[in-house]
């Protein structure tokens, strides 16, 4: 019994907290590069999600099992609430903490006992021509399911429709437990319609609510009764601007200026944002620089080629405005190999090779560059015809000006300029030590957050949505928290070293630069999908994300200072709790932890609406979790001192370089619902950061010593 008893006690530790903390990061890594790999090799991701994070076990080399998440999330389940029956301290003090670990026990056992009881169907109804115009059968008011016959569900893994299931309409119409999400039609036979479902019995949907209220009521009154501060409110609702604009094709040709409103796939833009978008596309550049026979001279805008392809095409033809990214693309075309760049009139020699090229269906990398080119030729001529956008009859016209000044302003690039020679004086006063040149280097950062600001108000006055729905928008995001972090540190902190300037005024240049010339496209204000301008759900997720985010990254940058001042920062016999610069870092990790959890949830309420579940293990919400178990993993090696002060620090001070792959590298993968974030191109600039901060943090490790 004494031996049980001690057996249980152990079990109840941090270390082992820590141990399962660790194997959730493991399998959530492994089960994200399956995902990707199941994708590339033509299979369902299901069939990895299933595997790592829907079974008990995965089976490693084909016969080694190995636990994979449920049964992590079942010892978690025992562990938690063996912690509380025998570590966690009593009283009132306490009580946030102790919800908190209910809220975690309710999430990981209601999931568990949910998978197991969740069912997944398949369903058509038959539904005659003259009900074929409503919304759902199930759903019009013009009771539907009297003129649909034969409604049959199968479940999702009767792939041939073997046992259908008996479950009555009625049922269904009613809601919960049963979440039927409407397919479409599709034409069997003439006045022959079927309607196709999706139905989700879950009886415990509820759960992941129920966890986010008990776990953010635990960790306010946490916050209140152990920091006894004052928790500010963070709600940020944006009321979505009107954009009923009236437009008609008046064919005036020769009177595109800049700001003409022109309508575009039913989007009302200016003439001189279409103009850069279509450049961009075909070169990479939102200017042309002509050549020595070119009909024209020195550089000239995007406005003005599609202005010249409009008007005198036979000018343009020969204008090398195509990029052809590949040598043996050129090579299969017959293109010349001695520019990347060629005209219209070189590729119409070879059209029907690259009509040929473009129509296999396969994935090898030329394949899809012939796609890309073909693409961009049947664009260019869609412009020479003057069917790819029309000149409209737009009334208010201060929206489309301001949308060209926000191009010809270009903000994002002297931010990125000021913010770099922040970076340059801050270094200089690490030297010298001098006021002036402090005072300086924090102007200038005050002076990239306004203009980041100004870059937010214009671009949510044009888009008339919030900004925050591109990777491109987020990114400038977190670059303006953190010089807002040194502005505000700047005038607000007596006591403030001298030293966290630099650092942080190099990851927002960092991030600007990124943001300028990686991720920047022509056109800026390209019209989003519509399922991300349609909840403030989305809004405050993404706004406590790039919060939670911002503060990782901080803590991680805080973490390089810490680990270059060796003990002279850390906790000593003469300083217990380390100096200030130490307890910056632990705070700004709890900030970004706390952050990015209730960006997380945020997120998955907005996903219940959008898609119809709270979580499905996709790549990026994968990504999110692994952030937040690093970071929790963190916060329990410090509270029960399994790392040394030093130790966490050094394994802190890799949280930026976790937060970057974990934000940037799920989107080079390609898989998984949030495919707007998907970002090409990145993935060189992505390796050089985690390549040099790792060389820095074993410098400047060695060099604390």
């Amino acid at each position: 019994m004494k031996s049980f008893s001690s057996f249980v006690t152990r079990f109840a530790s941090l270390k082992v907290s820590a141990t399962l903390l660790v194997a959730f990061l493991l399998l959530t890594f492994w089960g994200v590069l399956a995902q990707a790999n199941a994708e590339s090799l033509g299979a369902s991701v299901e069939v990895a999600t299933d595997r790592f994070f829907g079974s008990y076990f995965v089976w490693a080399v084909g016969y080694i099992p190995l636990p994979a998440f449920k049964s992590v999330a079942a010892l978690g389940v025992v562990h938690l609430v063996l912690c509380l029956i025998c570590r966690m301290p009593r009283g009132w003090r306490f009580a946030g903490l102790w919800l908190m670990h209910i809220a975690l026990i309710v999430l990981l056992l209601g999931s568990l006992v949910g998978s197991e009881i969740k069912r997944e169907y398949n369903g058509y109804a038959i539904v005659p021509a003259e009900v074929a115009g409503a919304v759902s059968p199930l759903q019009a008011e013009v009771a539907p399911l009297s003129g649909a016959r034969d409604l049959r569900l199968f479940l999702a893994d009767d792939s041939l429709g073997l046992a259908p299931s008996e479950i009555d309409e009625q049922e269904l119409k009613g809601g919960w437990p049963y979440f039927v999400q409407y397919r479409g039609y599709a034409e069997m036979a003439p006045g022959k319609n079927v309607a196709m479902y999706k139905v989700l019995y879950d009886p415990f949907h509820f759960v992941p609510y129920v966890f986010m209220v008990m776990f953010l009521l635990g960790a306010t009154l946490h916050y209140f009764v152990k920091v006894r501060g004052v928790l500010p409110l963070l709600a940020l609702l944006f009321a979505a601007l009107p954009m009923d604009v009236r437009a008609s094709a008046v064919p005036v040709w020769e009177a595109l200026h800049s700001d003409t409103p022109v309508l575009v796939d039913g989007v009302v833009r200016p003439f001189d944002s279409f103009a850069r978008g279509f450049l961009d596309d075909l070169s990479g550049r939102v200017t042309y620089k002509c050549r020595e026979n070119d009909f024209c001279t020195g550089k000239i805008s995007a406005a003005e080629i599609v202005r010249q392809a409009v008007l005198t095409p036979e000018k343009t033809h020969a204008y090398a405005l195509f990029k052809v990214l590949r040598g043996d693309v050129s090579e299969a075309l017959h293109l010349p190999s001695d520019s990347r760049y060629v005209s219209y009139v070189d590729l119409a020699l070879s059209r029907d090779l690259l009509d040929f090229y473009a129509s296999r269906n396969d994935d090898h990398p030329a394949t899809a560059e012939m796609k890309r080119l073909y693409g961009n030729v049947r664009l260019y001529e869609s412009v020479v015809n003057r069917s790819a956008f029309s000149v409209a009859d737009e009334e208010v016209k201060f929206r489309l000006s301001l949308e060209v000044l926000y191009h010809h302003a270009n903000l994002a690039l002297w931010g990125f300029v000021v913010a770099f020679l922040a970076c340059l004086l801050s270094a200089l006063n690490m030297i010298f030590r001098s006021r002036k040149l402090d005072v300086a280097a924090n102007g200038l950062c005050v002076a990239t957050a306004v203009m980041l600001t100004a870059m937010f108000a214009v671009r949510a006055i044009v888009a008339a949505r919030p900004p925050m729905s591109s990777l491109y928008e987020i990114v400038l995001l977190v670059a303006l928290l953190l010089m807002a972090f040194e502005s505000v540190a700047f005038f607000r902190c007596k006591n403030r070293t001298y030293a966290l300037i630099l650092p942080v005024t190099m990851m927002a240049a960092v991030l600007l630069f990124f943001a300028k010339f990686v991720l920047e496209p022509g056109d800026t204000f390209r019209p989003i999908p519509e399922v991300l301008n349609s909840s403030v759900f989305l809004t405050l997720h993404v706004f406590t994300i790039a919060l939670g985010f911002a503060g990782m990254i901080l803590s991680g940058v805080v973490a390089h200072l810490v680990l270059f001042r060796g003990s002279e920062a850390l906790p000593s016999v003469e300083q217990p709790k380390g100096s200030p610069l130490y307890a910056l870092m632990y705070g700004t990790l709890a900030f970004g932890g706390a952050f990015t959890i209730l960006g997380t949830l945020l997120g998955g309420v907005w996903a219940d609406f959008a898609w119809g579940r709270f979580w499905g293990f996709d790549p990026k919400e994968c990504g999110a979790l692994f952030v937040i178990l690093w970071a929790m993993l963190l916060l329990h090696l410090r509270a029960g001192r399994l790392v040394s002060p030093r130790g966490f620090a050094l394994l802190n001070a890799f949280s930026s370089i976790v937060t970057f792959l974990c934000w940037f590298g799920i989107n080079l993968l390609g898989v998984g619902l949030h495919s707007y974030g998907f970002q090409g191109g990145t993935a060189m600039w992505l390796i050089g950061f985690v390549v040099v901060d790792t060389l820095a943090i074993g410098v400047i490790a060695r060099r604390g010593k």
